[in-house]
């Protein structure tokens, strides 16, 4: 496995340890000979037109697929909310790796990585640490899609075996499992064509 020399993407994987609908219709025209007579009643200044509607039947819709409709829009929600991290990661990781090629000593290095971490930190941190659990397992499954390795390789290639061990420990009282992976054909194939809505401009942030 390749190695990575940026703290940045831990930075952005620590911090995962941590239908009401109203309808309205326009108001029917008035005839030109005048409007229509309505019975009405009177409160206080307001006289309000009394109509008699026809009683209409509503299928019963499936509750089953109620349900359904509201995970897929949770999920949706919780894609657009966490995506922008996962493509920071990425972004993040390729231009230290591009600058950190051009220093030659090692503390040159450990003071670039340390800066950028901090950087990340301030920036990103409370975000991070708001999202809800739901949204930490999706951020664990777009990481993995966007750097191509799990959450817990990148600690262990940053940190070392023994901090992914109990980064993964933590992530577990928290629900999270590190070692996630993305599978676009499989369990996360919704996930993978909410994606491809958002890079085509189908789905506007």
């Amino acid at each position: 496995m390749r190695k990575y020399t940026s703290s940045s993407v831990f930075a952005l994987v620590f911090f995962l340890q941590i239908m009401a609908c109203s309808f309205a219709q326009a108001p029917k025209k008035l005839p030109d000979n005048g409007g229509v007579r309505l019975p009405y009643i009177i409160e206080g200044e307001d006289t309000i037109p009394v109509v008699n509607l026809k009683q209409v039947s509503i299928e019963e819709i499936n509750p089953d697929y109620l349900k359904e409709l509201q995970a897929y829009y949770r999920l949706r929600h919780n894609v657009i909310k966490v995506y922008p991290y996962a493509r920071l990661a990425s972004v993040k990781l390729q231009e230290m790796q591009r600058n950190m090629a051009s220093m030659k000593t090692e503390r040159e290095k450990r003071k670039y990585r340390k800066s950028t971490e901090e950087q990340i930190r301030k920036d990103f941190e409370e975000q991070i640490k708001k999202l809800s659990i739901s949204q930490g397992k999706v951020l664990i499954k777009l990481i993995d899609r966007e750097t191509g390795f799990t959450s817990y390789d990148l600690i262990k290639d940053l940190k070392g075996s023994l901090n992914a061990f109990f980064s993964q420990g933590i992530a577990k009282l928290f629900g999270h499992d590190l070692k996630n992976e993305y599978d676009p054909e499989g369990e996360d194939k919704t996930i993978e064509n909410i994606v491809r809505q958002i890079e085509t401009g189908q789905i506007r942030f």
